[in-house]
């Protein structure tokens, strides 16, 4: 059985360098992910099904949708068009 390292380092380096836009960014993040999660849920679609709609590998969304990946708003947009859903609201 593999050990847990004791010392996490990404938390390591988020309490020495962290910052309101950095935890505001990551928290942004994740809310996305979390979204695009219950949406897929909500349509009854499964990773190799979104997958082939974007025209991306499933481990790549997986990847998208694991909260640690920098979501580009080109990634953000496609997946609200093969979603037919926003999941970003700008307001005017």
């Amino acid at each position: 059985m593999m050990d847990f390292p004791k010392v996490n380092t990404l938390d390591n380096w988020l309490n020495k360098n962290g910052s309101p836009a950095i935890d505001a960014f990551i928290e942004k993040n994740l809310a996305i992910s979390n979204k695009v999660i219950a949406e897929l849920k909500n349509q009854n679609i499964n990773i190799e099904q979104f997958a082939k709609k974007l025209d991306k590998k499933p481990k790549k969304i997986a990847k998208w949708l694991s909260g640690q990946h920098n979501l580009s708003l080109t990634a953000i947009t496609k997946m609200e068009a093969a979603l037919g859903v926003d999941l970003i609201n700008i307001e005017p």
